[in-house]
């Protein structure tokens, strides 16, 4: 682009002069004195003339002000066929067209406020929007990734310190069997030995008796000993060859076991790398598509609300989960998409317990501490709270973890609604997060509150310590819209919501579940301790299949239930 643009008419006549204004009707600038020539001609009086800083900004835009069939400018507009058109394209394509037909000019008056421009602009702002929750997906994925390896990483490295720690048992093991072995052969033959030496030194002694009666002893003394000592070199003779007989020679060998061996020829390989694909869903849809699906329901679609009373419970299983600990608590469960259930123990090990709907266990989630609380995010993700201070979003298909926020304080009971996170943190409350981790809001709250659920623009929670329930809106400040204290319901403790947004809510220290309306004025109560509830902790109420999930805090029954409306 150059530097600046020359006045045309001044150009024309061989002079060299800046533009200071542009003409979008003639599409050529002009400088102060020849703009004033332009504007004193009745033909050109009306044109629209924009400081040459204003053409700059859109000297770039590329718009055809020329037919592209004729060659001739763009003058009439037919209504028709919403196209612009030029004296020539009467007679060809717009021959029928004579009452559609209105001059170019009359059909752009008002463009900059016409439905058209709002609709361009819509569907540009749309598209940014999409393209940026896509980048932001990718860099989701990118930082998924990038934990995926360094999880992979860290199971390359830990599966081969343990082989090399079983390897190192092993030899260990190995050469102490050796010592042992050597030291056993090496004191068979020393005792062997022992008693050689010992025969040896009786046999010298016999052959230092006979030199010197030899020499000294008398002819009868010298037979007589000969005689005795005759006997006894026999007996010695006898001895060794009894000695001898029972002696064994040892070769010490080693069998490599057949595994370390089939190591180190057959595997040829650590592991196998391996990436799973799947469809990315990315959010681009027409924007005048997914405005024209937006729907006002009638009165008819409203749908009517039901009674408290005809709500009833049908129980479809009880069971006990598994204790993993010393201790058991209960403090978080959920329900997937397939039916499984989830459990949180925080005082068993660093998992999440999955089971069927049969009540049969299925695997243990690892986890990267003991979990507080979960939430079910979509089919493959949920969101797990710790009390040590941070949050984890997790891909139970890839058993990866997507997201890792952390805060100031110990994070209690946590929520999923509508593309947002809420969690409980101490002394901070309840903080809101988009699913980038982007801390949005903070809704102040009774610091004693341990579990929660949203729902649409409301959000619910719990104060045992209070013995009381309390509704408000999903805003920065809390704006309370009602709270209760029922007798009935002594250490409120787990609480959730079906899709009449009715709360299910459990006493902790009453061992009832009751339901409350919205407005907390009218309840029930739907299960008592006849029921089996023995301090009852958490719930979770599925809106898709109405399956409500109950847990007792300490003895590990959950139970299974069917929720259906007379």
């Amino acid at each position: 682009m150059a530097s600046f643009i020359l006045c045309e008419p001044c150009s024309h006549e061989g002079n060299t002069q800046n533009a200071e204004k542009w003409c979008t009707d003639c599409n050529e600038g002009f400088c102060h004195i020849c703009e004033k020539a332009h504007k004193s001609l009745r033909i050109t009086r009306e044109h629209n003339l924009i400081l040459i800083e204003d053409y700059r900004k859109i000297e770039n835009v590329n718009v055809s002000i020329q037919c592209e069939e004729h060659g001739s400018k763009l003058e009439l507009y037919c209504k028709a066929h919403e196209k612009a058109i030029c004296i020539a394209c009467l007679p060809t394509r717009h021959n029928v067209c004579s009452e559609s037909i209105i001059p170019l000019a009359e059909a752009a008056k008002n463009a900059k406020t016409s439905t058209a421009v709002a609709d361009l602009e819509y569907t540009i702002n749309n598209t940014l929007v999409n393209i940026r929750t896509c980048l932001n997906e990718r860099e989701a994925a990118t930082e998924r990734i990038e934990i995926q390896e360094k999880i992979i990483k860290k199971r390359i490295f830990d599966t081969r310190e343990t082989i090399n720690n079983h390897l190192d048992d092993l030899e260990g093991k190995l050469l102490n069997e050796l010592t042992t072995t050597h030291t056993s052969c090496k004191s068979k033959y020393g005792t062997i030995q022992n008693q050689l030496k010992e025969i040896e030194k009786q046999t010298k002694r016999l052959q230092e008796q006979t030199f010197q009666l030899k020499r000294f002893a008398p002819d009868i003394q010298l037979f007589l000993s000969t005689h005795q000592m005759n006997k006894e070199i026999h007996d010695e003779v006898k001895s060794i060859t009894k000695t001898l007989s029972s002696v064994r020679d040892y070769d010490i060998e080693i069998e490599i076991h057949q595994g370390i061996t089939s190591l180190l020829k057959d595997v040829d390989y650590f592991g196998r790398i391996k990436i799973d694909e799947s469809t990315t869903n990315c959010p681009f849809k027409d924007a005048k598509i997914d405005q024209a699906q937006i729907q006002v329901p009638t009165k008819q679609q409203v749908p009517t609300r039901r009674s408290i009373d005809s709500t009833k419970l049908k129980l479809r299983k009880k069971f006990k989960i598994e204790q993993k600990g010393r201790e058991m608590y209960i403090a978080g469960c959920a329900i997937l998409a397939n039916g499984n259930l989830l459990f949180a123990d925080n005082k068993g090990h660093s998992v999440l317990m999955e089971y069927n709907e049969e009540g049969h266990f299925i695997r243990d989630i690892p986890v990267s501490a003991q979990p507080w609380d979960m939430t079910v995010i979509d089919t493959d993700q949920i969101a797990v709270s710790y009390f040590l201070e941070y949050i984890e979003v997790i891909d139970l298909k890839k058993m990866a973890v997507l997201k890792t926020v952390k805060f100031k304080n110990n994070c209690r009971g946590i929520s999923y609604s509508d593309g947002k996170i809420y969690v409980v943190v101490y002394d901070v409350g309840i903080v809101v997060l988009d699913m980038e981790g982007t801390i949005l809001n903070t809704i102040k709250c009774d610091m004693s509150v341990y579990n929660i659920t949203t729902i649409k623009e409301r959000l619910y929670y719990t104060v045992p310590t209070s013995n009381t329930v309390y509704c408000c809106t999903t805003s920065t400040t809390r704006n309370n819209i009602w709270n209760l204290n029922d007798r009935s319901l002594n250490a409120p403790g787990g609480i959730t919501t079906d899709s009449s947004q009715y709360l299910f809510v459990v006493g902790i220290h009453s061992n009832n579940l009751m339901i409350f309306q919205d407005d907390g004025k009218v309840s029930k109560t739907l299960l008592t301790e006849a029921d089996g509830l023995d301090k009852p902790i958490r719930l979770y109420y599925n809106k898709k299949t109405n399956i409500l999930l109950v847990c007792n805090q300490l003895n590990g029954y959950a139970f299974l239930y069917s929720v259906l409306f007379d």
